[in-house]
């Protein structure tokens, strides 16, 4: 199957600070905020200021404007420790909830961090499906499904030595359903490099059994988006 043109896909999302946007159905979607993840680096001895409020909150802000979105979605991974919510961290929510809640719908999808989740929010669920998609996690397959969101993996792609966070599109990877793979939404989180990665490499049983070569990045670069190619080009000149 040939590469998808970047101006198809672009009509069909928006990709912003981590977020995507499907247009079709006014649906914003972002995955492992891992709130939480710079008290536990401060625990590990990274000691000097992380500021992942205000940080999560200003990109939250900046998404809610670029789209505008009827319904937001947390796909997954919101809170990072998984035993246990500090109140730094049912703070952080508090203030993320309330950010989207005062212009949206909001969904919150568990994923495998999100064991205490249910207590801290209630009202959470396993998927969410609407207008021909589905999101889920990716941490567990999935039956019946249109287009696939998942999240669960952090893609990144390394580029002249930098890494880049970055979506994965696939075009009818998963039973004839297209696949879109979403990269973590805290910047604390460096992603997983996914230049050389085949499906035994993905945490994900549903990237596990897709044609991963298929797969192409995403990237966002200094507010401009491009379309690479298919990763099994990219494995073979890199």
């Amino acid at each position: 199957m040939s590469a998808v043109a970047e101006a198809d896909l672009l009509r069909r999302f928006g990709f912003y600070k981590s977020a995507l946007y499907v247009r079709e159905i006014n649906l914003c979607v972002v995955s492992d905020v891992h709130i939480g993840l710079a008290e536990t680096l401060y625990q590990q001895g990274l000691h000097f200021p992380l500021h992942e409020e205000e940080t999560l909150l200003e990109r939250f802000g900046a998404v809610l404007d670029r789209f505008n979105p009827a319904v937001f979605v947390l796909d997954g991974d919101i809170f990072h420790a998984f035993d246990r919510v500090s109140r730094a961290a049912r703070e952080t929510f508090a203030a993320v909830l309330a950010t989207l809640r005062a212009e949206c719908e909001v969904v919150l999808v568990r994923g495998s961090h999100d064991t205490m989740l249910p207590a801290v929010a209630g009202g959470t669920v396993e998927r969410y499906d609407r207008g021909g998609y589905t999101v889920v996690h990716g941490d567990r397959p999935v039956g019946d499904h249109g287009t696939l969101v998942i999240g669960h993996d952090h893609p990144a792609i390394e580029i002249d030595m930098a890494r880049f966070p970055c979506f994965l599109y696939g075009e009818g990877v998963v039973g004839g359903k297209d696949l879109v793979v979403m990269p973590a939404a805290n910047p604390l989180s460096p992603g997983v490099t996914v230049n050389h990665a085949k499906g035994r490499d993905f945490l994900s049983p549903i990237l596990r059994r897709v044609d991963t070569g298929r797969l192409q990045p995403v990237v966002e670069v200094d507010g401009e988006v491009v379309v690479l190619p298919p990763l099994a080009g990219i494995r073979r000149f890199a």
